[in-house]
């Protein structure tokens, strides 16, 4: 059972990937990324950063995107690891998915500064989140970064006081911020 229903999920991915390709834009994974920083003790910054796994961006404007949580790289495995199974309990939430719109004008023409207001999902839970974005079209790809830092509150996607504190045993039960600053450059190719 396990097996086909990777199998179904593995044909829907592609699917819709094909689905964007065939009308608009493929997400590159490998120039794209989001970055974010966990804070610990107030002052020690962390940087980390999570690699988009799929998504796509159609000529009407519609996007998606998935973030696949096993990718989080802070440069530590063993902090990897803790956030993941501690802190997102990625075996039970393991993508966080990133829906929305832009005004389809955006996408030819000249750079523009925009918000876009999106929906995602992360640990089961959606919400709505404006995003500030530079988006830049040209005939063979559209690259949308992120003007502005965005904070993202753990405690917004339903994400429990408890995971954060089993998190924080792991170093000694140091103050760790359950809100972090996050960063992303996404490059769609036609």
């Amino acid at each position: 059972m396990k097996k086909l229903l990777t199998t179904i999920g593995l044909l829907c991915t592609v699917i819709s990937a094909q689905s964007f390709a065939e009308s608009g834009y493929t997400l590159d994974p490998k120039l794209s990324n989001v970055t974010f920083a966990t804070i610990k003790k107030q002052f020690v910054v962390e940087s980390a950063s999570i690699k988009p796994s799929s998504g796509g961006l159609t000529e009407d404007g519609k996007f998606s995107i998935v973030l696949d949580l096993k990718t989080i790289s802070t440069g530590v495995s063993i902090r990897d690891q803790r956030l993941n199974d501690l802190y997102f309990e990625s075996m039970n939430f393991p993508e966080v998915k990133i829906s929305g719109s832009v005004e389809p004008s955006l996408l030819t023409g000249e750079p523009q500064n925009t918000t876009i207001a999106a929906e995602v999902t992360l640990h089961g839970v959606t919400k709505a989140i404006d995003f500030p974005v530079m988006v830049v079209p040209s005939d063979s790809f559209i690259m949308v970064n992120s003007t502005s830092t965005i904070i993202v509150n753990g405690a917004d996607f339903g994400i429990s006081t408890d995971n954060l504190n089993k998190l924080s045993a792991t170093v000694g039960g140091l103050a760790l911020s359950d809100k972090v600053p996050l960063n992303f450059n996404l490059m769609f190719d036609k």
